[in-house]
């Protein structure tokens, strides 16, 4: 889930910038490249999903808190669907498996 300024766009190009080893500060792409070193290797396999949705992230009207609201209860509903197919988080955002460092 974000709400960077940039956007989906820009958040998902800090995760490309971070697992290629560029000096970038995407927490979830740092797990990645601790596990995985070989950015060639790794994109080859690599999937990522996303479900973007329309707001201003500068705004604080009842529409646009709502709209936070629902992204926030769709990323989880995605983190049950998961669970509920392979009995667990996905790796990278299971805390355990994959604690920040």
């Amino acid at each position: 889930m974000t709400n960077s300024k940039r956007g989906l766009k820009g958040r998902l190009r800090q995760f490309e910038n971070t697992i290629k080893g560029k000096k970038s500060q995407h927490s979830g792409a740092k797990k990645i490249i601790n596990k995985y070193k070989d950015y060639e290797k790794l994109i080859k396999d690599l999937y990522v999903a996303v479900r973007p949705f329309k707001y201003d992230v500068n705004s604080n009207t009842v529409k646009y808190l709502l709209i936070m609201g629902k992204v926030a209860k769709y990323e989880y509903i995605c983190f049950a669907e998961y669970v509920k197919r392979f009995s667990m988080l996905p790796e990278f955002n299971n805390k355990k498996l994959s604690p920040k460092k």
